[in-house]
């Protein structure tokens, strides 16, 4: 398989040649949508829908009907309410133990993380802001420092425990809050065949993709993430496995706007396919985040950014003009 190819599978896996029609479908085809900035969560939903809104994505939040919590890597992504239980319940434990030197750090003790999601039961009547969730905490014996990251961990842990999720600036509790996502109980045979399923629904929405690549993306221990590939089920390539349904029509001047944190790169060990090494400073500098950048044809071409109301693209490769003209008329029209 050349590469070319390779990058015309990725592009439609992940929707940005054939945009889904609705935000629930987005989702069932692509899992997940990397969140921790509310902001490039609404890009990455922009570049890979058609007739789908920011007020479409405020309402899912609201309703309930997509969740935003703490998954791959701890990292916060955007979730169909279906997806999120058994993707907490797999890899909250895995979160829970990688963070807990930091939380230890930090004054977050077994101890007073249990006394914190009881907490949080309480005080989480209604959706709150992390201000307020941490003045309530202390009126009922949970004091935590606001000047420091104790807050942000702690509500992470209770994400990871399937407690709490984010909405648009709030918390709120993930149905009653009576879920603990500890994974207690879990034979390996479950948990065997949980990551296979997240293997399937990694590969539909990222493959080709290698072992690697996943392990990267959900953060799940080596060992315990190559377990998971159904090598059966799949087909072996040059650049990694891949569902044997998967087709692509040949890319020819296709362009993206993606945003920070997009999928598009953070789901893959390997990005070299997708961005020159030697244009790796401008898209990530300081070896940081990806920062908003133009994709074509499946490889990063440029760096964006908004100023004045206008978007200023910083070109390092041939873009279309035409193309990308549509592409900065929808982000405007989308912020």
């Amino acid at each position: 398989m050349t590469a070319a190819r390779t990058r015309a599978l990725r592009m439609r896996a992940q929707r940005l040649t054939t945009p889904a029609r609705s935000l629930d479908e987005l989702l069932r085809d692509v899992l997940a949508v990397q969140a921790q900035d509310t902001a490039a969560a609404g890009l990455a939903v922009r570049a890979r829908t058609t007739g789908v809104a920011p007020a479409d994505l405020r309402a899912a939040l609201a309703g309930g009907d997509v969740v935003r919590t703490c998954a791959m890597r701890g990292a916060v992504h955007l979730l169909r309410r279906e997806d999120a239980g058994p993707l907490v319940a797999l890899l909250g434990p895995v979160n829970v133990a990688r963070t807990r030197r930091r939380r230890l750090e930090l004054g977050l003790d077994d101890e007073l993380c249990a006394r914190a999601l009881d907490g949080l039961r309480e005080v989480l009547a209604d959706p709150l802001p992390r201000h307020e969730v941490v003045r309530r905490l202390a009126e009922v014996g949970v004091v935590l420092d606001p000047t420091t990251e104790a807050p942000a961990y702690l509500l992470a842990y209770a994400a990871n425990r399937g407690v709490v999720c984010a909405g648009e600036g709030t918390y709120r509790l993930v149905g009653d809050g009576s879920g603990d996502g500890s994974g207690d109980g879990r034979e390996d045979g479950d948990t065997r065949h949980a990551v296979a399923e997240l293997v399937r629904r990694y590969l539909r929405a990222h493959g080709p993709a290698t072992v690697e690549d996943f392990t990267a993306w959900s953060g799940l221990p080596a060992a315990e993430a190559a377990r998971g590939f159904p090598v059966d089920e799949l087909v072996e390539g040059e650049h990694g496995w891949q569902l044997p349904t998967a087709d692509a029509p040949d890319l020819d001047g296709v362009v993206r706007l993606l945003g920070p944190f997009d999928t598009f790169l953070l789901g893959y060990r390997d990005r070299g396919l997708l961005l020159d090494p030697a244009d790796e400073p401008f898209v990530r500098p300081g070896g940081g985040g990806p920062v908003p950048h133009v994709v074509v044809d499946g490889r990063v071409r440029g760096s964006w950014r908004r100023r004045d109301g206008r978007i200023v693209v910083e070109q390092f490769g041939h873009i279309p003009v035409s193309e990308l003209d549509a592409e900065v008329e929808s982000v405007l029209a989308w912020v």
